[in-house]
């Protein structure tokens, strides 16, 4: 990001992992570092760069963001593969949309039997 307004030639595709020049690192590098980096902790899930996109996405969905932004965000063209995927994302939304609407008339009620 540093670089991306000082140099005419910067190639701006919106990488994640990218060079100073904007074009992407070689995925391969990016894997064997993420394992190195992997063997420091005491994490034993096998990871790959993939994980930070579902993560992503994973968040926006949580944050309520509309699944054709989403879509449109990570290229997907059909909405069934994006909900087919982050399908236990959208079940936890489920769960904290009850946990809400229920709050949400507790607290009614109780304002209404306080009058």
């Amino acid at each position: 990001m540093k670089y991306r307004h000082e140099l005419d030639e910067y190639h701006d595709a919106n990488f994640i992992f990218c060079r100073s020049n904007g074009y992407p690192f070689i995925q391969k590098n990016i894997i064997m570092r993420m394992n190195r980096l992997l063997g420091y902790t005491k994490i034993e899930k096998h990871a790959t760069p993939h994980i930070f996109r579902h993560s992503h996405i994973s968040m926006m969905t949580e944050a309520g963001i509309d699944l054709a932004t989403i879509m449109e965000k990570v290229g997907h063209e059909d909405m069934k593969t994006t909900m087919k995927i982050y399908t236990h994302v959208t079940n936890k939304m489920k769960k904290d949309a009850s946990a809400k609407v229920r709050t949400l008339y507790e607290n009614a009620l109780s304002d209404i039997n306080m009058k």
